[in-house]
């Protein structure tokens, strides 16, 4: 009997939303799939194809970017996001993106919200989307294949549009695998 009382004590309480009571409203989830499909639409779907116009849809005018070489308190602008996305058009081309990459069971690409917090805080809020992947591409002026891990925090607005954008991959790493191609095939 006192395992039958411990069992539906145990159900309620994951019914109700879990131990911590989050519950996830299918309006939140709605959003958050919204929002990491126009990544993979938008960000993804205008670096791989070279399209610069697509690629700018997904990000407000009034875009605060932390680029990957941003370690100071200021942002840069939606025009700085633009000139760096165009450098690595330039640069690189036949890009692809693995999303999630990260480990060896590949467990997901997109998170939001936040069940643990060093604050104590708990989120189910969809509007703050965290994305991990590799890139892979290929160096157009020595043909070296590159990939590079690539890990971000968008936030949208309520019109779907990215207003805060933290980047973070090592930049120079491309340069040591060209340099190592370069090295192999010589």
């Amino acid at each position: 009997m006192k395992n039958y009382i411990i069992l539906l004590i145990s159900a309620f309480l994951f019914s109700c939303g879990g131990p911590q009571g989050i519950i996830i409203s299918e309006e939140d989830k709605a959003t958050f799939e919204r929002n990491y499909k126009a990544f993979e639409k938008h960000h993804l779907g205008g670096i791989i194809n070279n399209d610069m116009d697509l690629f700018l849809e997904l990000y407000s005018d009034t875009l605060k970017w932390s680029g990957p070489n941003n370690y100071g308190d200021t942002y840069q602008t939606k025009a700085d996001l633009a000139a760096a996305a165009e450098l690595y058009m330039n640069i690189f081309t036949d890009f692809s993106f693995d999303p999630g990459g990260v480990g060896p069971d590949n467990t997901g690409a997109y998170w939001g919200g936040s069940l643990y917090s060093d604050k104590g805080e708990q989120t189910t809020d969809p509007s703050g989307v965290r994305i991990y992947g590799i890139w892979s591409a290929t160096h157009k002026e020595s043909g070296a294949p590159i990939k590079l891990k690539f890990y971000i925090i968008q936030q949208f607005n309520e019109a779907g549009k990215v207003v805060m954008l933290n980047e973070w991959f090592d930049v120079s790493s491309y340069e040591n695998q060209v340099q190592e191609y370069l090295e192999k095939n010589s």
